[in-house]
């Protein structure tokens, strides 16, 4: 029994020595990094996902790009009521409170300013209720808030503040609630725990009824004693009790109670301050003495305590697990982080600063051979973390050498149970086993012109030994006869290589090998035992500058360059292929690569880790803890025999569990605020419809789900102006100045490193409105007034129009009245003086019997009759009551029968019609009859002919033709210009038409008038 009670001790010793060597790595949130204060008194994960921190100088709210702060200004009434927040919760509704040293403050999310609520409190309580320490939001209609004087109910839709302390049993609690951690909801059962001066109490939300030691006897209400921090986990309630100081848990199932042992040697008697519980049942405990606690399910408490790479500070005074599975603490030196991945990383005690590491060998599964920047060589326990130190003594030829000769390059092969070990300063052999370094002086006699060169690796191939040196290129040595052969760029009997610096080496699972080289020299393979360059289709070395190299499992090298990130090469093909910052990688130098077991790629840089999951094709950042950011990076990276990744930092050795790390998801983008033109508003933008004048649009951003101390870089699009994303790198802000009018959607992604970019996106819906000018409103009203004047000047156009027609018409009256009035006095006065003439010419004539009288007086009574029939005619033209086509017919065929019948002619007249009804004007009945007249004129003047025929008809023109059948025309006359012959074209011409002659077999005269029917 005794035996089996020492194997346990030494079991439980092991342990706990093992948890005190293992340090618990926390991130730091810092005033540093923008908080007000690294007093923090409050945590709190609203529902969009911000965390809020209520510190000793104003709140603060973590958006991923910045910490935003709000502070109490006495000038200012809508500013935060105190400086100190003690209490953060959010109701329902989506509205957040804050409990400050000066009131309760309601937050404003789109103004970002404040309504303050004071208890209106007398006598001694009138500053003690004001001190708040605790506010917990019952839906969207109840507060309950602790104060310094106690517990108040504060009523959200009447805003009315109710002390609950000293009511009668069932209506309060029975103690006094002053604690900041003093409340806490269970909303599974609807039951509010309270820790007071007299034991813990509850109100039940279904009946409005509390319950204490005043209206039950049972647990764990029944003791009397003052209780702290109670909180529900797993259907326990767990509560500290100050007298006997102890933390107990209550079954809410089965009503039992349990005591659990103090977790301090001495009993604390400052009690606890808070407590939480993690998904996994990791239990975390704050006490009043400054001391935090902390111990896996069922398991034995731990504590962790400050220092510089963990705990800032162990005095927390709240926690906080949200969503995303990380642990906040709010300490006295800032927030501590422990994310949820951190279970996967451990610092090792081991630190050889001011030294850095410069490379790391396994030696057996518990042992970890390091070497380092001058500080020589350690070999580390990694099961106790601690470490022994070897170095190079009494190496003194020239000033400094002996740093050279401890500044470790690389590990060699092992010859003879010896370590051959690659210096600065020469070789030296280690034996791991006896703990002894000292210079390998049987193998430097061997190369008398490079013993003291910086050798960069020593390989065995066939039971010879290759050494790289920096500037002394490569050597071979045959440990069985001592011979030594330099390889250089000169052609030698083992080839030849491009260059004399020598970095790295590597032999593949087939057994080739291949060297890295620097300025420039890049690759060399070994071929049918001779060194050849290894070029690629243009000529060049491939890498450039190789640092490094690694084995894929397709047996593709990965080169680690310089300044051309890694080049892939295939030995097989000879194609290569370039990853670079595009593909992940935080810098496009390397100083390690290495391939685990599983097939993933980890990478080391100056400027970060990274590593490429199997199959994978982009690198993932690796976030280190914030205690680690400060020390730089190295090439020490290497895959333990248990799987972990040993990676050097500085002096210091992180082993990493990929088994139990968590995918680092990308963050995700959110819009912290915005401003249009020079209004400022908080949180996502609501669809905005934005003036055309008024666009200048900034959009702040944030993002959620980033580790402190890593900037998010951002990429947006515009749709559906672009199809493509913009990257803005850590830009903290999109300005849009210059948006066409249209309807956008602009969305934004966040990523970690450019590569990974989060599928969740922020989107704002953005319209801009047209200017007024170019809106088809305005352009309709334009067009709507340019036809409306255009009406109104038709109108007054046709109402000039109809003016000028009417007083044309009038005008034309008139004339036409003037005319029948002159056509009248011709008839009555001159016609009846020229029929008077004619007349006493023809008596005259009768009884006159001289022949010269008798002429005279027949010529005068012929000139009587012919003006009488011109004035005739005349009267005819200007009767307005014969202006018809069909009356200009009837007149001009009567006209021509009468004629012809006076000058002894026979005429046939074709005039049958039908005449459209066509009213003419006076000018065409003239012109027409006119032509007419003419032509028997003509006919009977010149043709010596003795019949004649008229055709008339009115298709779309009014067509008169006039033959005879007399002597014609002589040849060429059809166009004579005579007056007669020119006055009837003239005559037809100005009405629009034509007309044309004939003089053979007769003449033959045509004309054509157009006329227009009415319709």
């Amino acid at each position: 029994m005794r035996r089996a009670g020492l194997l346990f001790a030494l079991v439980i010793g092991r342990s706990m020595a093992l948890l005190a060597q293992q340090e618990t790595l926390f991130d730091h949130v810092s005033t540093a990094d923008g908080l007000p204060s690294d007093e923090v008194h409050a945590l709190f994960e609203d529902r969009d996902g911000y965390i809020w921190a209520g510190t000793g100088d104003g709140l603060a709210r973590m958006e991923g790009t910045r910490i935003r702060v709000f502070h109490h200004d006495p000038n200012d009434s809508i500013s935060l009521a105190h400086d100190q927040v003690n209490g953060i919760t959010q109701s329902s509704d989506g509205t957040l409170w804050l409990a400050t040293m000066n009131g309760l403050s309601r937050f404003a999310p789109r103004s970002g300013t404040f309504m303050n609520q004071r208890i209106a409190a007398t006598g001694n309580n009138a500053r003690q209720a004001n001190r708040m320490r605790q506010v917990l939001a019952i839906g969207d209609s109840l507060l309950w808030v602790v104060s310094e004087a106690g517990l108040y109910r504060y009523d959200i839709k009447r805003a009315v503040f109710s002390n609950v302390q000293g009511l009668a049993a069932g209506m309060g609690p029975a103690g006094t609630v002053n604690a900041n951690a003093a409340l806490h909801w269970d909303a599974e059962r609807t039951t509010l725990w309270a820790a007071t001066l007299q034991g813990l109490a509850s109100w039940n939300a279904n009946t409005g009824r509390w319950t204490d030691h005043r209206t039950t006897n049972k647990e764990p209400w029944t003791a009397r004693t003052a209780t702290d921090a109670p909180i529900v986990h797993d259907d326990a309630l767990w509560f500290f009790r100050n007298k006997p100081y102890t933390l107990f848990s209550y079954d809410l199932r089965t009503g039992h109670l349990q005591m659990h042992p103090d977790v301090e040697e001495m009993p604390n008697k400052f009690t606890l301050r808070c407590q939480a519980f993690d998904p996994d049942g990791r239990h975390w405990m704050s006490t009043w003495t400054h001391r935090l606690f902390q111990r896996e399910r069922n398991g034995v408490w731990h504590e962790l305590k400050e220092d510089g790479t963990g705990l800032p500070s162990a005095r927390v005074g709240c926690m906080l697990l949200d969503r995303s599975g990380d642990r906040w603490f709010g300490t006295s030196r800032g927030i501590a982080l422990l994310n949820h991945g951190s279970s996967a990383n451990t610092l090792l005690p081991f630190d050889a600063s001011p030294s850095e590491i410069t490379t790391m060998r396994a030696w057996g599964t518990d042992t970890l051979l390091v070497g380092t920047s001058g500080g020589g060589i350690h070999i580390v326990d990694l099961g106790s973390g601690t470490s022994t130190a070897l170095r190079l003594t009494g190496v003194n030829d020239l000033e400094g050498t002996e740093r050279g000769a401890n500044l470790v390059n690389s590990f060699g092969r092992a010859m003879d149970q010896q370590l051959l070990v690659c210096t600065a300063y020469g070789l030296a052999e280690l034996d791991v086993r006896r703990a002894l370094l000292r210079p390998a002086e049987d193998l430097m006699v061997l190369l008398p012109k490079v013993r003291r060169a910086s050798f960069t690796f020593a390989c065995l191939v066939d039971s010879a030994l290759w050494l790289g040196t920096w500037s002394r290129g490569l050597w071979r040595v045959d440990p069985r006869d001592g011979s030594t052969t330099r390889v250089d760029t000169m052609i030698g009997p083992y080839g030849r290589i491009p260059g004399s610096f020598l970095l790295s080496w590597l032999t593949t699972r087939n057994g080739e090998h291949w060297i890295g080289l620097n300025n420039g020299g890049g690759l060399a393979h070994w071929q049918h035992g001779k060194w050849v360059p290894v070029l690629d289709g243009n000529g060049a070395s491939v890498g450039g500058v190789v640092r490094c190299m690694a084995e894929a499992p397709d047996g593709r090298l990965w080169l680690g360059t310089h300044e051309q990130g890694i080049v892939i090469h295939d030995p097989r093909t000879g194609d290569n292929r370039f990853v670079t910052r595009r593909d992940g990688l935080p810098s496009a130098r390397l100083l390690a690569l290495h391939f685990l077991r599983n097939g993933t790629l980890w990478a080391s840089t100056p400027r970060g880790l990274a590593y490429m999951p199997a199959q994978g094709s982009t690198f993932q950042p690796f976030p280190l803890p914030s205690a680690l950011r400060g020390l730089s990076h190295t090439p020490g990276l290497m895959e333990l025999e248990d799987g972990r990744v040993a990676i050097g930092m500085g002096g210091r050795i992180l082993l990493h569990d990929p088994v139990r790390a968590t995918a680092l998801l990308p963050p995700t983008a959110v819009f912290t605020g915005y401003r249009v033109n020079d209004e400022s508003s908080l949180g996502p933008p609501e669809p905005l419809v934005l003036e055309a004048d008024r666009k200048a649009l900034t959009l702040e951003l944030g993002a959620l789900g980033t580790r402190p101390g890593h900037s998010p870089v951002f990429r947006y699009r515009i749709a559906p102006r672009d199809t493509a994303w913009t990257e803005i790198g850590s830009a903290q802000r999109i300005d849009l100045f210059d948006l066409a009018p249209g309807s956008y959607n602009i969305a934004v992604q966040a990523s970690s490193n450019g590569v990974l970019w989060s599928q969740a996106q922020a989107q704002a819906a953005i319209e801009i409105l047209p200017p007024f000018h170019t809106t088809w409103w305005f352009r309709s009203l334009v067009v709507a007034f340019i036809i409306l004047l255009a009406f109104v000047g038709f109108r007054l156009y046709l109402a000039d129009r109809l003016r000028e027609q009417r007083e044309a018409f009038e005008r034309e009256q008139a004339v036409l009245a003037e005319r029948m009035r002159i056509a009248g006095d011709m008839h009555d006065d001159l016609g009846a003086g020229l029929s008077g003439l004619k007349l006493r010419s023809e008596m005259a004539l009768r009884v006159e019997k001289d022949p010269v009288k008798r002429e005279q007086l027949g010529s005068l009574a012929n000139t009587a009759g012919e003006l009488i029939g011109s004035m005739r005619q005349i009267i005819w033209t200007m009767n307005a009551d014969q202006t018809s086509l069909e009356d200009l017919v009837v007149y001009t065929t009567n006209y021509a029968r009468t004629y012809c019948e006076q000058n002894a002619l026979t005429i046939a007249v074709d005039a049958r019609g039908p005449w459209p009804d066509v009213r003419l004007n006076s000018e065409q009945r003239r012109n027409i009859f006119l032509v007419v007249k003419e032509a028997l004129h003509n006919i009977v003047k010149h043709a010596h002919a003795s019949s004649v025929e008229l055709h008339m008809n009115c298709t779309h023109q009014f067509h008169v033709e006039l033959s005879d059948n007399g002597v014609g025309l002589p040849k060429g006359t059809e166009d004579a210009v005579g007056n007669g012959l020119r006055n009837m074209r003239k005559r037809i011409t100005s009405l629009g038409g034509t007309l044309s002659m004939n003089g053979e077999h007769g003449t033959r005269i045509r004309f054509h008038v157009p006329i227009i029917e009415r319709p």
